[in-house]
């Protein structure tokens, strides 16, 4: 037998666990850092590894969650919920409940943007506005609704669809209430309240006749047909654009005649001259003489882009003082930003500040605009890039889109991070990284984020990432999967990958949000066989998920009446109890820490009272998890050939180095308990030591497992192995 042997010395698990197709991949610098498979773990800033955080319960809920801070120093916890959206402070006290027409088929595709004191929530149907006051705190929601500027026109987009191509429209009169008539089918009952523009004026919809025929109000006079009496109306020909050459009326021909020119004026209310030259593409001629006739039909018209017929956008963003509508079902290639530091306008001009309504000129659908030092525009087809600088400023005419990454996307909101934007595809469970190259000809380049870790993806329904605190002082990235799971990303500064790990447990993680240096999770939980939804913030005190603590201050209490009043005993003095009251976890099996001692589960009573633990300080219940480590042993050092990876090998001996904790398991062994002699009237210690370990038996890939005992401190700093050729 030879006694060749090979040490691995483990001090970075930072790469987190990696697919099993790729556990031989010792060529790849991740695998140096990996682990073959983890559980409820999370990796440290200095590479090692610890216990995941708990989850503290917030308050019941189900829906998706977000922090708004519209003012300064205070912060809300906004809920959308089927049917409406509830306010709460941080500790979850109930400010405001408002309803709302989304559905509960609706909340994973709201898509948000606050602003200010204001909240943009688009989704399938008309985009809703969340406010509160900044005077009196009072907090509504309503339709989003475009300005109306000063002369009375609505600043909205307008647009000519492909398919009204050829159809004219004529108005009654110029002013006040009139009638509109279409030579084709254009109208729809959804139109009422939409606005059109008659040869650049605007007119509103105010009822519908039939599909070529309805009632509006003129919000702008509109301009006026004219018949031109000429010398010669030869070279003019109905739907050619002419001009006078003094005054400037531009016109659309709609009839010709012997010596008559008949055109409806554009935009202007200017009235021509006579004398003046009419000047079209093909003849130019003098005019003798003009009058006013009743308006004509013309194909200069266009319609409001966005609208409760055309549809509303299904994605909203910010940047660079503009809000980004995007995913539209009337154009789905389209990308509308309003005017710069005006939300409702969106009217489009050509000043620099105007709005803009832009196309990409590719197949695909915008699902979404993230925001940084460029814009991105995210499609179902790849990602394009909307370069914006000094010398291409984000306006009018200067708006480019190019292709930088050219493949299927799932519509998943972007998360926008210091390096560019994390994205999902198609297939969601691949994370993509856009991140900048300092090259001129290639400034982005898209990188898959979990190329090795993809198997721990399935379904991911939304990402989050969080900030660093005191705490903890690293960043992270936090994707939701279908099953309820969370897969946790580690940055790493000293590498180009990110390391993976999933958290589980028993509570099934609907959405995901990190705001503020808090994370926010929706989550699950069946209680009593009913599934109940609750907010939970992470938590590195704790140790359990949905974890309730209660102060030793509040173990004695009294029975109320109605009233309020105490319920007394024959000699006046209340009818008191002694235990922490939680009506959420009665009648159901909790896990119980006090004061740093881990007490199992108890069955909470119906009544809700959690009795016996008068004497500590700090009791917390919560619901356990429990975590697990597999460490990879493929990892082979360089130098003379002595048949690494061709026999069975053999763990000789391991060293696990720790720090701050307290008990574990290792193969079949637990370190960390109480030694002899320790006082066991205290907490398990919270050790810095060194733990050997061997495995018996041989095997080609050796796994070994660590785990918890019981819920309590670990941190894992170095794995030292000694394996045997």
């Amino acid at each position: 037998m030879s006694l060749e042997e090979i040490l691995i010395r483990q001090r970075d698990f930072s790469a987190g666990e990696v697919d099993p197709d790729a556990i031989r991949r010792d060529d790849t610098d991740a695998l140096r850092a990996a682990v073959r498979y983890a559980r409820n773990l999370v990796s440290r800033h200095t590479g090692g590894l610890t216990q995941r955080p708990g989850r503290r319960f917030l308050f019941q809920d189900d829906g998706v969650i977000f922090e708004f801070k519209p003012f300064d120093d205070i912060s809300y916890r906004v809920v959308f919920i089927a049917g409406g959206v509830r306010i709460r402070t941080e500790d979850g006290a109930l400010v405001a409940s408002l309803s709302a027409p989304w559905t509960a088929a609706d909340l994973d595709s709201l898509v948000w943007e606050p602003d200010e004191n204001e909240i943009f929530v688009c989704w399938s149907g008309r985009t809703q506005v969340i406010d509160v006051s900044p005077t009196t705190g009072t907090w509504t929601i309503k339709n989003y609704d475009f300005s109306t500027g000063i002369d009375g026109a609505v600043r909205v987009p307008f647009f000519r669809f492909s398919a009204t191509t050829g159809v004219t429209l004529q108005p009654s009169a110029v002013s006040g209430n009139i009638t509109v008539t279409f030579s084709a089918n254009i109208l729809n009952s959804q139109h009422v309240g939409t606005i059109f523009r008659y040869a650049g004026r605007q007119l509103r919809i105010t009822s519908v006749t039939n599909a070529k025929k309805g009632n509006a109000t003129v919000l702008e006079k509109l301009p006026s047909t004219f018949i031109f009496n000429v010398d010669s109306s030869d070279g003019f020909s109905v739907g050619q654009t002419v001009e006078t050459d003094t005054t400037n009326v531009k016109a659309e021909v709609i009839a010709v005649a012997t010596g008559t020119v008949t055109a409806v004026a554009i935009t202007k209310l200017t009235t021509p001259q006579n004398g003046e030259k009419l000047v079209g593409p093909t003849s130019t001629t003098k005019i003798n003489s003009f009058s006013v006739t009743t308006p004509g039909a013309t194909v200069q018209w266009d319609e409001q882009f966005i609208s409760n017929y055309r549809g509303w956008p299904r994605s909203v963003s910010k940047d660079r003082q503009r809000l980004i509508f995007t995913n539209f079902g009337q154009l789905k290639n389209a990308v509308c930003w309003s005017a710069t530091g005006d939300n409702r306008d969106f009217e489009v001009g050509a000043e620099p500040d105007d709005a803009m309504l832009e196309t990409i000129d590719a197949e695909c659908q915008v699902f979404h605009v993230a925001g940084g030092y460029d814009e991105f525009a995210l499609t179902d087809k790849g990602v394009f890039y909307i370069p914006v600088s000094v010398g291409t400023p984000l306006q009018p005419g200067s708006v480019e889109f190019r292709i930088i990454f050219s493949s299927e996307l799932a519509n998943i909101r972007p998360i926008q991070v210091t390096e560019g934007v994390i994205f999902v595809d198609k297939s969601m469970n691949g994370l993509y990284a856009i991140s900048a190259t300092g090259q001129t000809a290639r400034p982005y380049i898209p990188t898959e984020a979990n190329r090795l870790h993809r198997h721990l993806f399935d379904g991911v329904k939304s990402i989050a990432v969080s900030s660093a605190t005191s705490v903890f002082p690293s960043r992270q990235i936090y994707a939701v999967n279908a099953d309820g799971t969370v897969v946790v990303g580690q940055f790493n500064s000293d590498s180009e990958y990110i390391g993976w790990l999933k958290w589980d447990g028993e509570g099934e993680v609907r959405s995901v949000t990190g705001t503020y240096g808090k994370v926010v999770f929706m989550t699950r939980y069946t209680i009593n066989g009913v599934v109940t939804g609750v907010a939970e913030e992470l938590d590195y005190d704790l140790l359990f998920d949905c974890a309730i603590p209660f102060d030793g201050g509040d173990v004695t209490d009294f029975l109320e009446l109605n009233d309020g009043s105490a319920l007394t005993l024959k000699d006046g003095q209340p009818l008191t109890i002694e235990g922490f009251v939680t009506q959420f976890y009665a009648g159901q099996e909790v896990s119980i820490y006090a004061d740093g001692f881990y007490f199992g589960e108890v069955t909470v009573p119906a009544t809700g009272i959690i009795s016996g633990f008068a004497d500590y300080s700090e009791v917390i219940a919560g619901i356990r998890f429990d975590w697990v480590l597999r460490p990879l042993f493929i990892n082979f050092d360089g130098g003379q050939p002595v048949g690494q990876a061709e026999q069975r090998r053999k763990i000789e001996k391991m060293l696990i180095a720790v720090r701050e904790t307290q008990e574990f398991r290792c193969g079949n062994r637990i370190f960390g308990s109480y030694r002899g002699g320790e006082d066991m009237s205290v907490p398990v210690p919270e050790r810095d030591d060194t733990y050997r370990y061997r495995e018996l038996g041989r095997s080609y890939d050796p796994i070994v497992e660590l785990g918890s005992t019981f819920p309590c401190k670990f941190k894992l700093i170095e794995l030292t192995t000694r394996i045997t050729v």
